[in-house]
């Protein structure tokens, strides 16, 4: 449950987010309002999409607020997320505990009636779709982004986020990763309750095996990976150096900061990749609502029954049944990427083959429609035994009996 904790006068800001949060994540996360003044009591059963706002003046803020923000923190071992919103550039300072934790500074004159709120609110809560310990894992090479990944992870936890920052620091061929450690367990373990990778794409970047390693795990786990490119002034090139992460055409690229700058990178390009990388992961939680509901609808609507085989790789199952010895079964994954992600179509390859291939599976996307010709080019490698299209097809493949495909 996403909580709106309000002070007097924030009352049709806390509204207006309500409302947007609603409208964006299709009511798949609850959002209850709550006045400062009057607080008590978390109003729901703890969950793991649980998220404070705290919208507030340079007013005094109520003691029952105060005490609203400590008894959940305390109630979450201090590890729940929170997202304190400024009103006004005199309210710079959070109430109670939330004093440790930035504050976003509201914008009234951004689009929509809530600014960078939601964008933000959408980002912490994607961060939590693994579960309450889950992080932005931060992937650097040692030799050219360890300033970047420190300065990275520190601002990150000013925000309120939790971060992994990946410690595999090669030095002659070896990991400074806990003395006696396997390096890839490590690595293993913290990606699979990670729900980012944040690459920090130095010049180096390419030559560490263990970066390759975690591209790789990422795609196998459909885990976003985030780029923030470095390159030279003169660096003619733009994007990420990793070929599979270029197909996303989602990065930052910024100039490679000089040896001696202390800190590598401003605050404007902190907030920068901060920024994408929130809207990123917003965009990606609003597709995990938005697309299988689309996708459940179309098939109940037309008589079969919905199945969630595996919900965190968004994995299901569609089974209608014509008589006792005739049914149709379908395989579907609703994909978290924008359009299609060639290493998202191979997991779904294998999450067939270790469960057995029914009468039809379907790799589903989001994003702007391809044309056929588009779709060929993308695909043209690639066995046809899985039907790719897009959400916007689905009625008129149902409707076919699973034979073509409408035009648009």
């Amino acid at each position: 449950m996403v909580v709106i904790l309000y002070q007097v006068g924030c009352q049709d800001i806390a509204l207006n987010t309500a409302s947007e949060l609603g409208d964006v994540f299709r009511d798949q996360v609850a959002v209850a309002q709550v006045a400062a003044d009057s607080a008590s009591s978390w109003p729901a059963d703890r969950s793991w999409d649980d998220l404070l706002i705290v919208v507030y003046t340079d007013q005094e803020f109520p003691l029952a607020g105060i005490e609203f923000i400590a008894n959940y923190l305390q109630e979450r071992s201090g590890a729940a997320p929170l997202l304190p919103v400024a009103i006004d550039v005199a309210s710079r300072k959070p109430p109670g505990q939330a004093a440790a934790i930035k504050a976003l500074q509201f914008d009234a004159a951004a689009p929509g009636p809530t600014g960078r709120l939601v964008s933000r609110a959408g980002g912490m809560l994607g961060l939590r779709m693994r579960g309450r310990d889950s992080k932005i894992f931060i992937s650097y090479r040692a030799s050219d982004g360890t300033a970047i990944a420190n300065q990275l992870h520190d601002y990150l936890t000013a925000l309120g986020h939790q971060s992994f920052l990946d410690e595999a620091k090669e030095f002659d061929g070896e990991t400074k990763i806990r003395p006696g450690t396997p390096v890839q367990k490590q690595i293993d373990e913290a990606l699979s309750i990670a729900n980012l990778v944040l690459l920090i794409d130095t010049p180096s970047a390419p030559n560490s095996k263990w970066i390759k390693h975690e591209v790789d795990t990422a795609d196998g786990l459909l885990l976003p990976v985030f780029p923030v490119c470095f390159r030279d002034a003169d660096d003619p090139k733009h994007g990420p150096r990793f070929r599979s992460l270029l197909s996303l055409q989602r990065w930052v690229q910024l100039q490679q900061p000089a040896a001696s700058d202390n800190p590598p990178l401003s605050t404007a390009q902190l907030e920068q990749i901060v920024g994408e990388a929130e809207k990123y992961l917003c965009e990606i939680f609003r597709r995990k609502c938005r697309v299988p509901f689309i996708v459940e609808t179309e098939f109940v609507s037309r008589g079969f029954a919905w199945k969630i085989l595996d919900k965190r790789l968004l994995m299901f199952e569609s089974l209608k049944r014509q008589s006792l010895r005739l049914q149709t079964k379908v395989l579907s994954h609703c994909s978290l990427f924008d359009q299609i992600y060639m290493p998202a179509v191979k997991r779904f390859r294998s999450f067939l083959d270790s469960t057995g291939r029914e009468n039809h599976s379907l790799f589903i996307y989001d994003g702007e429609l391809l044309s056929p010709p588009q779709l060929e080019d993308l695909i043209e490698s690639e066995p046809d035994d899985v039907i790719i299209l897009h959400h916007q097809e689905l009625a008129a493949l149902i409707d076919s009996n699973f034979t073509t495909l409408g035009t648009t």
